[in-house]
């Protein structure tokens, strides 16, 4: 998109993308055809509302989703092994 449609897009104006661009946070424009990844804007705003977890989040949740799909009770002391 260029900054026309972005502005457009999201309701912002020329002085608040100028503002979000200096965060270094905010995806950069393409130099060769002076556009911004549309998709990327999207991702970035979810994140910033919180719909969209970030990577530390999305490690910590994994983590603790970790599942052990084997049949044997586990022993006191002995780590879990997957049979394959």
């Amino acid at each position: 998109m260029i900054d026309a449609e972005l502005r457009a897009y999201f309701g912002l104006s020329e002085r608040a993308l100028q503002r979000l661009r200096m965060t270094g946070k905010f995806p950069k424009k393409d130099a060769l055809i002076g556009k911004t990844d549309s998709k990327a804007v999207d991702h970035y705003f979810d994140q910033r509302a919180g719909l969209v977890a970030t990577h530390l989040e999305y490690d910590r949740e994994a983590e603790l989703a970790k599942e052990n799909f084997s049949s044997e009770p586990r022993a006191k002391g002995r780590p879990r092994t997957v049979r394959q």
